[in-house]
């Protein structure tokens, strides 16, 4: 099955049919999120006004929403805030078109990433196979009993390789 692969950039009136669309699909998402429904309303959609906020979809042939990807393309973070696939088309090859087209609409190989435990086993390979590299994990991040893994996070590279490996570096040297 071919899907047809769309980045919306700007808050238009005639998508609004879609904004549910996509809110109907991410459902499943409150279950790691519980503040979902909330974040799509004041934060998400609203940003699709000033720019901070884009949203990449796959089509299925017959124009159905087989995917999503939710960005945040601010000066300050570069992320894929959610990537969801229509349970009858995964492995059908969409989340990783779905990621390349979230990395060129946000001119960054890099984006910042979080994935709860619960949902890494789906996407570990195709995290691997785009390149993700694990940052750090926190629990209670979103979900009280969940742990969320971060990856891609510049601010953790740069404290480690700015900051830390040198502070530790010279711990270590030998006193004369």
């Amino acid at each position: 099955m071919a899907y047809k692969i769309q980045m919306i950039d700007c808050f238009a009136k005639d998508d609004v049919n879609l904004y549910d669309e996509i809110r109907e699909l991410t459902t499943p998402c409150n279950a790691s999120y519980a503040e979902r429904s909330r974040w799509l309303d004041e934060t998400f959609f609203p940003g699709l006004k000033d720019g901070s906020r884009k949203i990449v979809i796959a089509l299925d042939e017959a124009g159905k929403l087989a995917g999503v990807s939710l960005l945040k393309d601010a000066k300050e973070e570069k992320k894929i805030c959610c990537l969801f696939i229509r349970q009858d088309c995964r492995g059908h090859g969409i989340g990783g078109k779905l990621i390349q087209k979230s990395l060129e609409a946000l001119d960054t190989d890099k984006p910042l990433l979080t994935v709860s435990d619960r949902n890494y086993p789906q996407f570990a390979k195709l995290m691997k196979l785009h390149g993700f590299k694990f940052s750090y994990k926190k629990k209670g991040a979103y979900q009280e009993n969940d742990t969320e893994y971060y990856f891609n996070n510049q601010a953790t590279e740069i404290l480690q390789k700015e900051i830390l490996a040198p502070l530790f570096a010279g711990s270590f040297r030998k006193k004369r």
